[in-house]
């Protein structure tokens, strides 16, 4: 593992030899920070409508109980997958912690015990759970354990979803 020139880190091990099946050398490879970042700017898209709508139309919405539902959904399965993003990276021959490993299985289950909670507090809960899963990564990114790409990427990210919780958490307070 070492650093890049702008001070991320490389996770491949240098003068290796390609995976069996993988015959791509390394200046072909896709520019997965700028995939990432048009992914994850396309995952925000759910939450920002979503939040509009509820901003918008509050309890006059239609569809008001389905759209709750909705905007808490996506917000566990989303708390799940940067979890999961944590699991995968410790995993790594180079970051095999328990202590991430373990940790890595918090906002799963915090996302799930969120779907139980009511209106408006299901939304306080999200954006306490996205402001600290953010927080962990840009502090690991700072650290040098993460590629400093994506601390950047995650504080950007969590910014938006923790304000969508927030607004989310205005507009069904009774």
């Amino acid at each position: 593992m070492t650093k890049t020139d702008d001070g991320d880190l490389d996770l491949e091990q240098p003068n290796a030899a390609p995976a069996p099946g993988n015959r791509r050398r390394n200046d072909h490879r896709p520019d997965h920070r700028r995939s990432a970042w048009v992914l994850a700017l396309l995952g925000l898209v759910p939450f920002v409508i979503m939040t509009g709508l509820l901003a918008y139309a509050g309890r006059d919405f239609i569809a008001y109980p389905q759209l709750i539902l909705a905007l808490a959904g996506y917000s566990a399965t989303i708390l799940a997958f940067l979890g999961g993003i944590r699991w995968g990276f410790s995993l790594a021959p180079a970051h095999q912690g328990i202590g991430t490993l373990v940790a890595s299985v918090v906002p799963s289950l915090l996302g799930w015990v969120l779907l139980f909670a009511p209106s408006p507090y299901v939304f306080a809960g999200f954006a306490l759970g996205f402001a600290a899963t953010g927080a962990w990564d840009v502090l690991s990114a700072r650290r040098g354990e993460l590629p400093g790409w994506f601390g950047r990427l995650r504080l950007v990210l969590s910014g938006i979803v923790t304000l969508c919780q927030i607004v989310a958490f205005a507009c069904t307070w009774a």
